[in-house]
């Protein structure tokens, strides 16, 4: 019988590959947290802007207060996302409110079709 293709395994292969894994998940954890505390810096920034500032990127502080009140692990930048996405899509939709209401509804705005042969 010949051993040519197979693949011998040791005893310490699958514990390479547990601590393999180990390793990657903990460089990937240690990376997310250094992530979310360089953001919590900027978020520290965004502080220093005035109220009109941050209207203009569509945040308020409590935004600031809330996105800064989470572990100091977790990214405060998805709190900020959400809200300012939820700000702008409600602005959109009081504009799109806005029109429909001054929009007469009972008028068709189809033109009127001519009618070929009859004059």
């Amino acid at each position: 019988m010949s051993y040519m293709g197979e693949v011998r395994r040791t005893a310490f292969s699958s514990f390479g590959t547990a601590a393999s894994g180990l390793l990657t998940g903990a460089f990937t954890s240690l990376v997310r947290v250094a992530k979310a505390l360089h953001r919590r810096t900027l978020l520290n920034q965004l502080g220093d802007f005035d109220d009109r500032m941050l209207k203009d990127i569509g945040l308020t502080r409590a935004d600031l207060r809330d996105a800064a009140s989470g572990p100091v692990w977790q990214d405060p930048t998805s709190v900020l996302v959400v809200r300012a996405v939820e700000r702008r899509a409600g602005r959109r939709q009081a504009v799109r409110d806005s029109l429909d209401a001054t929009r007469p509804h009972n008028v068709s705005n189809a033109a009127p079709r001519e009618t070929a042969g009859c004059h």
